[in-house]
């Protein structure tokens, strides 16, 4: 078993850490480079490229973002920074990216929407009762998190981040937070029905999206007694 989640948290962090200042100053390089790669991945499908690709190409690297491992990871890496101690070196490069990263990220998850959506969103508007139960569950919770994501991506950009009051723009990004919840529903909804073959994926990611909850609300808990204390 490929384990594409560990592997995209891999590259995400040696893309994150190494290039950290390249992806500030140049971000708009970088959106380009995803929209890119989203035109790539469909083209990569829709035109059946993948039938004549080697198997390899297709199973460990256009997976990863077919699959939304490696935005997932970027989103994860996201709110992890958000979570621990901004004085770790570590931590305070992630943070000074963090926009510029979760921008990426949606970028890329839309071409995972795309490929997917092709077959699950139009059986949704159109013959919904012919669904799987966790097909169906997927897809409408793929909707839902798509209408969440969008306003937190153009409200990431810097341009429209910058016409917009701090309390309001603070406001809808804790918008997030439901996303984020998201994300882990949703791979659990399409995971559980295989545990027997999907169990070690479903504990990666319980203990990944667990450890975090413990994290941030840790955090929110000393913010919370730092300003009554105050």
């Amino acid at each position: 078993m490929y384990p594409y989640i560990l592997v995209s948290l891999i590259l995400t962090l040696i893309f994150a850490l190494c290039g950290h200042r390249a992806i500030r100053t140049h971000a708009g390089l970088f959106y380009a480079l995803a929209a890119g790669i989203v035109l790539g991945e469909v083209v990569y499908y829709v035109c059946g490229v993948y039938e004549v690709a080697p198997q390899w190409l297709t199973e460990y690297l256009v997976n990863l973002f077919k699959r939304g491992a490696l935005s997932t990871a970027m989103f994860v890496v996201v709110m992890y920074a958000g979570a621990m101690d901004p004085r770790r070196p570590m931590v305070r490069r992630l943070m000074g990216i963090r926009g510029q990263l979760s921008i990426v990220a949606c970028i890329l998850t839309l071409g995972h929407n795309i490929i997917y959506g092709r077959k699950h969103f139009v059986a949704l508007f159109t013959n919904p009762g012919e669904m799987k139960p966790q097909t169906l569950a997927a897809a409408l919770i793929s909707v839902v998190m798509i209408a969440l994501m969008i306003p937190l991506m153009v409200t990431s950009f810097q341009a429209v981040r910058g016409k917009m009051k701090a309390r309001d723009w603070k406001k809808l990004q804790r918008l997030a937070y439901g996303f984020f919840a998201l994300i882990y529903v949703h791979v659990m909804v399409l995971l559980v029905p295989k545990f027997s073959k999907k169990w070690v994926d479903i504990l990666i990611y319980t203990v990944m999206f667990g450890v975090y909850l413990v994290l941030r609300g840790s955090k929110a808990w000393k913010g919370k007694t730092h300003s009554c204390a105050g």
